[in-house]
């Protein structure tokens, strides 16, 4: 039996589509043991998935934020007796912590930081705009894997009692089956990344105005923009800050249409196939996080020479303009919208 360990710390989109890696593991060595580190915000993603053999929490960002909480976590997955390591976070942390697993093999992208302390590093930028799901399962060719053998479909699980909260809106909004749903994230971790909130107000009352329900989903700490954009309306809920994750994939795999940033409720659209409109500013969908379900839109200013201006955005504009935003304009959007429903 090979024992694997995958490394997953950063981000709720990233997590989410690390999860092929996982699924396509499990469907070529059928007895393997996975294991997989993450953090405890993204533990969400990966229960319920039965290719998981066990789930080791690193709080890296809170409690376990020091050099001895690392130094204890990695002598407990030494313990574990790991032939595989395998990840595709590029930190210097998670380079440390590979390395220091006793791990034989341990694989991870070229880009990574202290990448010599890997046995094997794989460039995954191969092709011309490969989704990030691509470039991830390129870290297992060194396994000897074969095209059947690759799961690229983002699993994601939840159960019946995760639905509570989203039925129970629905039927205080008298939602029936011609009554169609429309999901809209107007957050980011990134401020740039953000379209401007005049622009989702105007949006989403235009939706409510042709009688679709809007539900706004987001953080507690952004939930005063949620407020913004409902504008007082009974068909726009504000649903930030009152889901957890399993209960967000509840609500996403009931929309008809997703509105979203670059960011990680399109991966959760992805998983249950839910049309995305999907709205750029400094990044590009050449990242590769761009949506893959089927019925999909991509919003973006391609004439700007300033962008993409990193991959991740920033918190201002660096011209100053945030023109890559500005130009996008809300019945453009809303026009689409209206086709895709």
């Amino acid at each position: 039996m090979k024992k694997f360990l995958f490394i997953q710390t950063a981000f709720l989109g990233d997590a989410i589509l690390s999860v092929p890696i996982i699924d396509s593991l499990k469907n070529k060595y059928k007895d393997a043991s996975i294991t997989v580190l993450t953090t405890p915000q993204n533990k969400e993603v990966y229960t319920l998935n039965s290719n998981i053999g066990e789930i080791i929490l690193y709080d890296k960002h809170g409690l376990e934020n020091n050099v001895f909480s690392m130094i204890k976590k990695i002598k407990l997955l030494k313990g574990f007796g790991f032939d595989c390591v395998i990840t595709n976070h590029p930190s210097a942390r998670t380079a440390l912590i590979s390395y220091f697993s006793a791990a034989k093999l341990r694989i991870a992208p070229s880009s990574v930081s202290l990448r010599f302390l890997y046995t094997n590093t794989i460039n995954v930028e191969v092709e011309s705009c490969p989704h990030q799901i691509d470039k991830n399962l390129a870290l297992l060719k060194l396994l000897d894997f074969e095209d059947r053998d690759f799961i690229r479909k983002i699993n994601l699980f939840f159960l019946k009692e995760d639905e509570k909260l989203i039925n129970g809106v629905l039927e205080a909004c008298s939602v029936n089956d011609n009554k169609k749903i429309v999901v809209i994230n107007p957050l980011s971790a990134w401020s740039t990344k953000r379209w401007p909130k005049e622009y989702y107000k105007e949006l989403a009352l235009m939706l409510e105005q042709n009688g679709y329900l809007v539900l706004l989903i987001g953080t507690q700490k952004d939930i005063n923009i949620g407020e913004y954009i409902k504008s007082n309306k009974k068909n726009i809920v504000n649903l930030m800050g009152q889901t957890n994750i399993k209960e967000l994939f509840a609500v996403i795999s009931k929309a008809n249409l997703l509105i979203s940033n670059d960011s990680a409720p399109v991966h959760i659209a992805s998983a249950y196939n839910i049309p995305t409109i999907e709205i750029y500013g400094p990044t590009s969908p050449e990242f590769g996080f761009y949506p893959l379900s089927e019925k999909n839109a991509i919003f973006e200013i391609k004439d700007l020479d300033c962008r993409p201006c990193g991959s991740h955005g920033s918190n201002s504009c660096k011209k100053s303009h945030f023109e890559c935003m500005m130009r996008i304009r809300p019945q453009e959007v809303f026009k689409t919208a209206i086709e895709f429903l």
